[in-house]
C-alpha cells in the first residue's frame, strides 16, 4: 500500500502495536499490513524504505524487477541487474527508476484501478 489508503474491517484489538524509539527501525515483509497513526510531535516523520529485498537464490514468479547485486556471487542467474545510479538525480537513472516502480506496481497491486504518479 501506498500513502494514504487504508485496510477496512480490521479490528483495533486484533493489531499489535509497535512503539517504535528515536533511531530504531522497523522490518517486515511487503504483505504485512503495516501503518502509523498521525505525527502529532514538531518534528518531521523520517522514513526509509528498502523496496525490495531479494537473495539470489530466490526465483520471484510474480512478475520480475530490476535487481542490484550488493555483494557475493549469483551462482542462480535468477534476476535481471541494473547498474547503480552514475550520479545524482541523472535523467537515466531515474527512467530506470520510473520503469522499476510501473513494474513493481505490476507485481504488488494487480487490478488496482488508482494509480500513483512516481
Amino acid at each position: 500500500m501506498t500513502k494514504g489508503q487504508t485496510v477496512e474491517n480490521v479490528p483495533l484489538d486484533k493489531t499489535t502495536p509497535l512503539i517504535l524509539k528515536a533511531g530504531q527501525m522497523s522490518l517486515h515483509h511487503p504483505t504485512i499490513v503495516h501503518g502509523s497513526g498521525l505525527n502529532k510531535s514538531n518534528d518531521r516523520r523520517i522514513d526509509f524504505v528498502v523496496q525490495s529485498y531479494i537473495g539470489s537464490n530466490v526465483n520471484q514468479v510474480l512478475g520480475k524487477m530490476y535487481v542490484q547485486q550488493a555483494r557475493g556471487d549469483d551462482a542462480f542467474k535468477y534476476h535481471q541487474y541494473t547498474k547503480r545510479p552514475s550520479s545524482l538525480m541523472s535523467p537515466e537513472d531515474i527512467k530506470i527508476r520510473k520503469k522499476a516502480n510501473e513494474d513493481l506496481q505490476k507485481i504488488f497491486y494487480p487490478g488496482s484501478i488508482r494509480k500513483r504518479d512516481l
